[in-house]
């Protein structure tokens, strides 16, 4: 489907239809709906109506939507592993190669591109670089300075703003009436204003992961759990990374309430602990320990309470770096 916040960009999409380019880059922020505009995209152009809107009805539009179309292909990390290969890549390559069984387009998503590793990364530049024969590439990324330059210049860019609060919301107000108002907006700043991640998010009834999460950050400040055992918890969950999303969303909250609310007087330590859970973030996407990274941000939540608070210290040494679990 094509959100509300990405018309202008399918319009733009549509009027494309006499020169269609090779490949395309899609890029923007996680959970604004960036890999179904992609798919509205591939859709269209396997589809038997002329132009690149899909007509649903016909039997390439069936084929596609059952997951069973022959020259449609989506690249992406396989779910045990944390990077897309070269070995993927390579195979992809091989079907791609050959006549379309349609007679029609063949097209390839790569959803998050940016998890393709070096030699990955150069395996699909030479697809880029050749593509066969009536062959469209659409890559997606949410985060754009991870490619590699040769990678970006061969694509046509389309870059995806995310929608304003006001808008985001009332988007999620009408997809879930049902949804009461406050539930809206922590589902919203959790999922950094992501609408679309901000739906999956209550669909999959993932408040209960965050309830949990605060019940053991209690049991950390009141000394019912150690650090270690919140992590041993946290680690068994799907994505133990949202504990980070909490934290930060944690700090969000006391200063907005701090200085909104007079609830409670300021702390300059609120900002630099939400400062060190942005690093953390950063950090989790790289080659680090991730227990020791959960750990940590743990240490830095307890001791933001302190005076002599050093945001950072608990994590930013060599201790978690080029120790992957």
């Amino acid at each position: 489907m094509i959100f509300p916040w990405q018309e202008t960009a399918w319009q733009q999409w549509q009027q494309q239809a006499a020169h269609l380019g090779q490949a395309y880059l899609l890029s923007g922020a996680a959970g604004i709906g960036i890999d179904a505009f992609a798919r509205e995209m591939a859709q269209g152009l396997l589809c038997q109506t002329p132009g690149v809107k899909a007509c649903g009805q016909c039997a390439q539009c069936h084929q596609f939507q059952q997951a069973t179309h022959p020259d449609f292909w989506v690249l992406k990390r396989l779910e045990d592993k944390k990077e897309i290969t070269i070995d993927q890549v390579r195979e992809l390559t091989d079907k791609v190669s050959r006549t379309a069984h349609q007679g029609g387009f063949k097209v390839v998503l790569v959803l998050e591109t940016e998890t393709l590793n070096v030699s990955a990364f150069n395996a699909l530049l030479k697809t880029l670089e050749e593509p066969p024969e009536r062959t469209v590439l659409i890559l997606t990324t949410h985060r754009l300075s991870a490619l590699p330059a040769t990678i970006i210049s061969r694509c046509r860019q389309v870059a995806f703003a995310a929608p304003s609060r006001d808008e985001a919301l009332a988007w999620l107000q009408q997809a879930l009436p049902q949804a009461d108002l406050p539930l809206l907006k922590k589902a919203l700043t959790l999922n950094w204003g992501g609408p679309v991640a901000a739906k999956t998010w209550i669909d999959d009834k993932a408040f209960e992961w965050e309830a949990a999460w605060q019940d053991d950050i209690k049991g950390l400040q009141q000394g019912r759990l150690s650090v270690s055992q919140a992590v041993e918890k946290w680690k068994k969950w799907p994505q133990p990374e949202v504990t980070l999303d909490y934290f930060y969303a944690w700090s969000v909250n006391v200063v907005r309430s701090a200085l909104y609310g007079q609830k409670r007087p300021y702390s300059p330590n609120w900002l630099a602990f939400q400062k060190a859970v942005l690093q953390a973030r950063q950090y989790w996407h790289q080659n680090v320990n991730k227990d020791l990274l959960l750990e940590g941000i743990c240490l830095e939540w307890l001791q933001q309470h302190q005076a002599d608070y050093q945001p950072g210290a608990a994590f930013s040494g060599a201790l978690i770096r080029g120790r992957d679990l």
